[in-house]
């Protein structure tokens, strides 16, 4: 049960339960991870003949997901939960995505608009980052009219802070422009929320009647010790980390800037990296101070990817793990060093809150420090349109992103809970279905509580090994063109065969969508003959086939979730009483979910 606030009155939500492979789970907007994977698996080996299959596959991803190809460049992370993480190492989704992107991003230019009457209500979108973008297209897919105010000349958010060598600017202006194009967005740029008219009420007077605030942290954090804001970060030679990766997006820092410079960079994280390869390729010698462990599975290990140390690693970068900053110290207003406490433990039963032993310090010195501790976002900005409680945090409804003091605003993305892209794009999402219940005038509750449980892993005799990623070696990616090798159409293939297909049948379907079956056969069990030997439970490698009481008889049942239809448990069954029935997908899926009520 359930409880409006506004009414009082109250709910009987169902939970829908759906089992799904772990990856599609880990995936914050669910993307149908075995699907393609299994499709990108039956491509022929010749490119000329594979060009269209890798269309058709990328068109099915973009309807969905429109920065599918930038998940190719940066974003991994399904990959953490892959079944075969620990049996050979995980599929290498995000450069199966990236051999996708390869070919589509050109051809997305061809894509055609979107052929939807757009008759439905205006609706303004706060924030062109991933999240905003990914609200206004599939809100433009229902016919919602949708404006788009970013705050600066260009859209795509903090994706221009990431580097070239990772993700190229050409595809990012190829993607968020298309999408604007294909969706038939308006966009208003240079419109900052708070600045000169631009205010929530006046949108909403203006004729928008539903609002989604996603505008990203904009502030970088200062550096802070004991919850004191730390002196000395008005030195000559002390800058942060946003504004650093900000000019270098747009050019403004000279290829050779830090040459012969020596540079500290503080943070663990993936943003703190970013900062000090990029430093590193313009010619400074380097050092990473972060508060973490160097062991990332402990409570208080580094939060960066393995990827980005690996890679900092090679490039020549030293790092000083589990120190502080407890003071900057400069000389005729310059930045000379900072004194580095170690650091006992960074999490304590209420979050983050760095301890430090005082006793145990040393000095680092340096011509540059770059402070790079994270973003904030416009606190005064929130506090002025009235949208903070009186502890001084976001007064929403966290399932459906609803502002508790203004219905018709919604916010999501970095500003509600810093994250990575593929996040906000989910709060995109989220955001997307909210407006829509809000505007229609529906519950906005009823059955959006999902409890996915993560499919076992198939049993197998022998797991093949993880290709090897190319890098070009470090002394020659000392440039800001990709340092990462792609695959080609036979390792793409390769690797997607090596997918395990852990899910159920029934959330894929990529065999009937390319007529290779005309529907999934489920296994029926004539309970009458079954004679509970558990000859089929050994059989399936899915986990399907398993034994049950029913009225004190042993007998054998299938789970239709789990079942991939293969027969192996009716050919193993020795009392014939198992057999795969011919039946249509659409009624079999309807049973089981009607089971699920």
């Amino acid at each position: 049960m359930w409880k409006t606030e506004a009414t009082g009155v109250a709910h009987t939500e169902m939970v829908v339960r759906q089992c799904l492979p772990p990856c599609q789970v880990k995936c914050p907007i669910n993307e149908d991870i075995q699907r393609t994977n299994v499709l990108i698996s039956l491509l022929p080996d010749d490119s000329d003949l594979a060009r269209e299959g890798i269309i058709q596959i990328s068109e099915y991803l973009y309807d969905k997901n429109p920065f599918f190809n930038i998940c190719g460049y940066i974003c991994g992370i399904c990959e953490l939960e892959c079944n075969y993480s620990k049996k050979g190492g995980a599929i290498k989704r995000r450069l199966l995505k990236r051999f996708l992107s390869d070919v589509y991003t050109d051809h997305l230019k061809e894509r055609e608009e979107l052929e939807v009457l757009k008759d439905k209500e205006n609706v303004a979108v706060i924030g062109g980052g991933p999240g905003g973008l990914m609200c206004a297209y599939h809100l433009s897919k229902r016919g919602y009219r949708v404006t788009i105010f970013e705050a600066s000349d260009r859209l795509g958010g903090a994706l221009w802070l990431v580097p070239d060598y990772r993700l190229p600017k050409d595809v990012l202006q190829a993607t968020v422009e298309n999408l604007v194009r294909i969706a038939g967005v308006e966009v208003k740029y240079n419109s900052r929320l708070g600045s000169g008219k631009l205010t929530l009420e006046r949108l909403k007077n203006e004729g928008y009647k539903a609002v989604f605030l996603v505008t990203g942290l904009p502030y970088p954090r200062v550096l802070t010790f004991e919850g004191q804001s730390v002196e000395g970060q008005d030195l000559s030679g002390v800058m942060y980390g946003l504004t650093y990766l900000y000019e270098v997006g747009h050019g403004n820092i000279a290829p050779d800037y830090f040459k012969g410079k020596r540079v500290i960079v503080t943070g663990g994280g993936n943003v703190a990296f970013d900062v000090a390869r990029s430093v590193r390729r313009q010619g400074g010698e380097v050092t990473i101070v972060c508060l973490e462990c160097e062991d990332k599975d402990c409570k208080d290990g580094i939060p960066a990817d393995e990827e980005e140390i690996r890679g900092a690693w090679e490039e020549g970068i030293r790092i000083v793990y589990s120190r502080g900053v407890r003071k900057i110290v400069g000389q005729g207003g310059k930045f000379k060093g900072i004194n580095c406490p170690a650091c006992v433990s960074v999490f304590d039963e209420e979050g983050f809150n760095p301890k430090f032993d005082c006793t145990d310090c040393i000095d680092l010195e340096g011509d540059v420090l770059i402070i790079t501790i994270g973003q904030a976002p416009d606190r005064p900005l929130l506090q002025k349109e009235g949208l903070l409680d009186e502890r001084g945090r976001l007064d929403i409804d966290h399932l459906t992103l609803q502002s508790l003091r203004k219905p018709w605003l919604f916010i999501g993305g970095d500003v509600r809970r810093v994250g990575f892209m593929i996040e906000a794009m989910g709060e995109g999402l989220v955001a997307v279905e909210s407006i829509d219940r809000y505007l229609r005038g529906v519950d906005m509750k009823e059955g959006r509580r999902r409890d996915y449980e993560g499919y076992e892993i198939p049993f197998r005799r022998d797991y093949k090994r993880e290709p090897e990623v190319l890098w070009i070696p470090p002394e020659n990616r000392m440039h800001f063109q990709l340092f990462e090798k792609g695959f080609t159409l036979k390792e793409a293939i390769e690797e997607a065969k090596r997918c395990v297909t852990c899910g159920p049948c029934l959330s894929c379907k990529a065999c009937v969508s390319i007529g290779f079956q005309k529907s999934l056969s489920p296994v029926e069990v004539d309970v009458g003959k079954c004679s509970g030997c558990g000859h089929c439970v050994y059989a399936c490698n899915y986990y399907a086939a398993r034994l049950v009481n029913i009225g004190g008889k042993i007998t054998s049942e299938t789970d239709m979730f789990k079942c991939k239809s293969c027969g192996m448990c009716v050919v193993a069954c020795p009392s014939q009483a198992r057999r795969m029935v011919d039946d249509d997908t659409t009624e079999r899926i309807a049973r089981v979910f009607a089971s699920l009520s």
